[in-house]
């Protein structure tokens, strides 16, 4: 049986004044950012390339054009993200992004106007900003498009789409307001929109001077890896990583069919998703065997044993044995069996500022 997780909800709310700026929240430890560590007193940009760590899960490149552009690092475990910003200010090159966020490329800035900040392993960048003139009730209003990226090794499973600004003013002193209410998504890459609609610039602002706001994420630091020795008739014990057990609680054959069932305890209190967002950890569960020639063969049926009651939850794969492409008994000798699920789930509001975004 395979499930698929679902989209979003609306959530409509009111046209409200937003109150001064609060403190920006800490984000917590369990989602850390990767850090970069380089410093040298003349380095050219394409360094990089061997000196930033790959552990984000992105592939950077940057452009033939700007490889030998000078700048000094001068980075101390600093936010990957922040290393990355830095470099591409020094060197006036910006960030593109393709391949659903997981590329990134260092590209020569041009006429292109970069408003972004960091905050951990996230990256927000004021991306669009589109002036709308409501002639039959005499408003205008500004909807602002911001792109919010992440750390790929990141698995974020819930993100809001409209931000909750807690400031917002621009230079003339014009009383701002926002529209409340949004929505939650599953994002299927490392990138995601978010929208905001602004009423009260006028046409004598030159920007927004600052934007302070923040959003809600629901996401796991990184994949576990379970690996299982062939059973050979025996159990192998349980595996414990990040406080989540996985145990390898059968392997058996019936007819042509082999059928090999997990169970995954997680901690208490993990988040709760609603029911049209299915459920978080099936996007990332995966059973891998391999042959004793190193071939791997992902097994992608499966079905939830016991749906009402997670705790542990319990997966059973399987799959039909196939000579001629090398997939046979998994309890032979030399096979492994791999299972990856998700470590556990933490609910983190992301604070930032944007500064001096440019209206139309």
């Amino acid at each position: 049986m395979r499930l698929r997780i679902g989209g979003g909800v609306l959530i409509l709310g009111s046209v409200a004044v937003v109150p001064a700026a609060e403190p920006p929240q800490q984000p917590p430890a369990p989602l850390a950012p990767t850090t970069v560590t380089w410093s040298k007193p003349q380095a050219v940009l394409g360094e990089i390339l061997k000196e930033f760590p790959s552990t984000p899960g992105v592939e950077l490149a940057v452009a033939p054009g700007v490889l030998k552009t000078p700048f000094q690092p001068a980075f101390h475990q600093t936010p990957f993200w922040q290393a990355l910003q830095t470099a591409a200010d020094q060197t006036k090159t910006r960030l593109l992004l393709s391949n659903r966020g997981q590329k990134i490329e260092l590209i020569p800035r041009g006429d292109s106007q970069v408003v972004a900040a960091t905050q951990g392993a996230f990256r927000i960048v004021a991306h669009q900003v589109v002036g709308r003139a409501i002639l039959d009730e005499g408003v205008t209003s500004h909807e602002l498009t911001l792109l919010v990226h992440w750390e790929p090794r990141l698995r974020v499973y819930r993100i809001d789409t409209t931000p909750r600004v807690r400031h917002i003013d621009d230079a003339t002193g014009s009383k701002l307001s926002v529209a409340g209410g949004g929505t939650q998504i599953v994002p299927t890459g490392a990138t995601s929109e978010m929208k905001l609609r602004i009423s009260g610039l006028s046409r004598a602002s030159p920007g927004i001077r600052t934007l302070a706001a923040d959003f809600r994420v629901t996401a796991a630091q990184q994949l576990l890896v379970f690996t299982f020795a062939a059973p050979a008739g025996q159990r192998p014990p349980p595996q414990t990583q990040a406080n989540v057990t996985a145990t390898l609680q059968r392997v058996e054959k019936r007819d042509h069919w082999w059928e090999i069932e997990v169970a995954v305890l997680y901690p208490d209190k993990q988040p709760v998703f609603e029911s049209f967002q299915g459920e978080w950890w099936l996007r990332d569960n995966r059973l891998v065997v391999t042959s004793p020639a190193g071939k791997a063969f992902v097994i992608r049926d499966f079905e939830v044993a016991a749906p009402d009651n997670p705790y542990p939850l319990r997966v059973i794969h399987r799959f039909r044995e196939d000579g001629a492409q090398g997939l046979g008994n998994p309890t032979a000798q030399g096979w492994t069996i791999t299972y990856e699920t998700p470590s556990p789930l933490v609910e983190w509001t992301v604070p930032f500022e944007l500064h001096n975004i440019p209206l139309p």
